[in-house]
C-alpha cells in the first residue's frame, strides 16, 4: 500500500469516528429531549446548581494563605529569598521538582527573573518566538505594566489598584436597595468590559493573610494597614483571545494574556472608583490580596478544574478574574450563590490539560483530594507554597515555573482543555450535556475534542492562522 493510499485509509478511519461520535452526541441530545427547545435547555444546565456554601469541602482547621509563601510573591523579594535559602536547595534545576542525589539546585529567584528578561531570547527562525511574537507580547503587558505593575506578581496597592481613599465621596448615593444595588455594579462591570461579574460576601478565607509587599519587604496586616473592613467582593472576568490561546505554549498565547491582565487592571481600577464616587470605600486587585479562582467560585462564575484555573461556562479557562473589595454591603439574599455545572467532575474523566503540560507541573488523580500528592508534597521545605485543606486537584508550581523561565509563558493546559472552545451552538450543548452525563460520555466527549482537532499544543500551524486573522483583504 502507498503513502497515499495509507493516508487515505487513515482519514476514512477518522472520519468514521467524527460521525461515530456525532451521532452518539445527537443521541444524548436527543434523549435529553432538548431538540425541540435547545436554547432554552442549554441554558438552564449552563446555570448550573446553586449551593448555599462553598461547593468543595474546605477543612475545620483551613488557614487563609500566607503571602510571604506565594511562589511570584517569593521569587520578586530579595528579602524572603535570603530568609529561606532552604528553598532554593530544594528545587531541582533537571528534574524540575524536588532536588535529586549529587543534581544542581535551581534558584527561584533567578528562575523568575529569566522568565522576565525572556524576550531577548527571540529567534526569527522559530515560529512562534521571533520579534514579531515577542514585539506583541510586551505590547499586550503595556497596560498592565503602566497601571498596575507587578500586581500580576502580587504585589498589592500599585497604581489604579491604590489602597488609597482620599478621593472617597463624601455623600453615599441614596440607593432605593440592593436590587438597584446590583444592577448598577453589574452595569458598570458590562460597561467597563467584563464579560461575567458576580458579587459575593468577603470570605476572609480566601484573602492572603498576612499581605506582603514584595517591593517595599513590608508584612502587612487586614486589621492595621488595609484601610477598611470589607463586606463585599465583586469579581469580574474577562475573555483572552481564542485563536491566540490556540498558539500555546508559544508567545501569542502570552499576548492575549498579557492583554487580559490590561484589562483586568483598568477594569478593576475602573470599578473601585466608580464604587468611591458613590461614597462606599473600594479597592480593585487583580493576583494580589486574595485568592482570584476562589472568589470567582463563590460569586457563582465558575469551577475550580484539574490545572487549578477557574473554568467558566461558555468559555471555558480562557478567561482572566479580578475583584474589588468593598464596604457596601447587599441585603443576603441579593449576593450571587456559588454553583456547580460538572466541571470538576468531568475533570475527573479527562485529562488533557495534564497530558499537555510540557513540564508535568497538573496531577494526573483520578480523584481531587485535600491536600498535594505530587513527589516532595511531604517536604515542608520543598512543597511550602501549598495551602491545603480545599478538596481539588494541586498542581506543582516550582514545575510551572521552571518551564516558564525558559519559554516565556505557556497556557498549554488552558489550550487544551475541552471547555475552551469557540461560542458555537454544538459546542453549547455538548456542554450543557456534560453538566449531568457521567464519566463514559466525558471519556468519549475527550475523545471528540482530539478527533475534531481541539486542544492541540505546539501546533505552528496556529500561530500562522493567527497571525493572518486580522486582514481579510486581498492586494492582487
Amino acid at each position: 500500500m502507498s503513502e497515499q493510499e495509507k493516508q487515505d485509509v487513515n482519514e476514512q478511519s477518522v472520519d468514521a469516528q467524527r460521525r461515530q461520535l456525532l451521532k452518539f452526541s445527537a443521541g444524548a441530545v436527543a434523549g435529553a429531549g432538548v431538540v425541540a427547545g435547545a436554547g432554552a435547555w442549554v441554558k438552564n444546565r449552563m446555570d448550573g446548581i446553586v449551593h448555599e456554601a462553598f461547593p468543595c469541602e474546605v477543612s475545620a482547621d483551613f488557614k487563609p494563605m500566607d503571602q510571604r509563601n506565594v511562589n511570584q510573591t517569593y521569587c520578586i523579594s530579595k528579602a524572603l529569598q535570603e530568609k529561606h535559602p532552604e528553598r532554593n536547595l530544594n528545587f531541582g534545576k533537571e528534574s524540575m521538582g524536588p532536588i535529586q542525589p549529587g543534581e544542581e539546585p535551581m534558584h527561584m529567584g533567578e528562575a523568575f527573573q529569566s522568565y522576565l528578561t525572556s524576550s531577548k531570547r527571540y529567534d526569527n527562525n522559530k515560529i512562534g518566538y521571533t520579534q514579531l511574537d515577542y514585539a506583541l507580547y510586551l505590547a499586550a503587558w503595556q497596560g498592565q505594566n503602566t497601571m498596575a505593575p507587578l500586581s500580576q506578581a502580587g504585589v498589592p496597592s500599585q497604581g489604579v489598584l491604590t489602597w488609597d481613599q482620599s478621593d472617597l465621596h463624601k455623600h453615599r448615593y441614596p440607593f432605593k436597595d440592593s436590587v438597584e444595588k446590583v444592577s448598577a455594579i453589574k452595569t458598570a462591570a458590562k460597561t467597563f468590559g467584563a464579560v461575567r461579574v458576580g458579587i459575593c460576601r468577603h470570605d476572609p478565607r480566601w484573602d492572603y493573610n498576612p499581605l506582603y509587599n514584595a517591593l517595599t519587604e513590608e508584612t502587612l496586616s487586614w486589621e492595621e494597614d488595609f484601610p477598611f473592613k470589607p463586606k463585599s467582593v465583586i469579581v469580574m472576568l474577562v475573555d483572552m483571545d481564542y485563536l491566540a490561546v490556540s498558539c500555546a505554549p508559544m508567545i501569542p498565547q502570552s499576548s492575549t494574556a498579557g492583554v487580559g491582565y490590561s484589562r483586568t487592571a483598568l477594569m478593576a481600577g475602573s470599578m473601585a472608583m466608580f464604587i468611591k464616587k458613590l461614597g462606599y470605600k473600594a479597592v480593585g486587585a487583580t493576583n494580589d490580596l486574595g485568592n482570584s479562582v476562589a472568589y470567582a467560585i463563590s460569586a457563582g462564575l465558575g469551577e475550580g478544574s484539574r490545572n487549578g484555573a477557574l473554568v467558566a461556562p461558555n468559555l471555558g479557562p480562557r478567561v482572566r478574574i479580578c475583584k474589588v473589595y468593598t464596604d457596601l454591603e447587599l441585603d443576603e439574599v441579593a449576593y450571587d450563590k456559588p454553583r456547580t455545572f460538572g466541571i470538576q467532575e468531568f475533570c475527573e474523566n479527562c485529562k488533557r490539560c495534564a497530558e499537555a503540560c510540557p513540564s508535568n507541573a497538573i496531577s494526573m488523580d483520578d480523584k481531587p483530594s485535600m491536600g498535594p500528592t505530587y513527589p516532595g508534597a511531604d517536604d515542608p521545605e520543598y512543597a511550602w507554597e501549598v495551602n491545603k485543606g480545599v478538596r481539588k486537584f494541586y498542581s506543582d508550581p516550582k514545575k510551572c515555573l521552571k518551564f516558564w523561565s525558559e519559554n516565556s509563558d505557556c497556557g498549554a493546559c488552558i489550550a487544551a482543555c475541552p471547555w475552551n472552545k469557540p461560542d458555537f451552538w454544538h459546542h453549547r450543548l455538548i456542554d450543557a450535556s456534560n453538566t449531568f452525563t457521567g464519566g463514559t460520555v466525558h471519556g468519549l466527549m475527550t475523545k471528540a475534542d482530539i478527533l475534531f482537532g481541539y486542544g492541540n499544543v505546539n501546533d505552528e500551524e496556529a500561530v500562522i492562522k493567527f497571525w493572518k486573522s486580522g486582514f481579510s483583504g486581498d492586494f492582487t
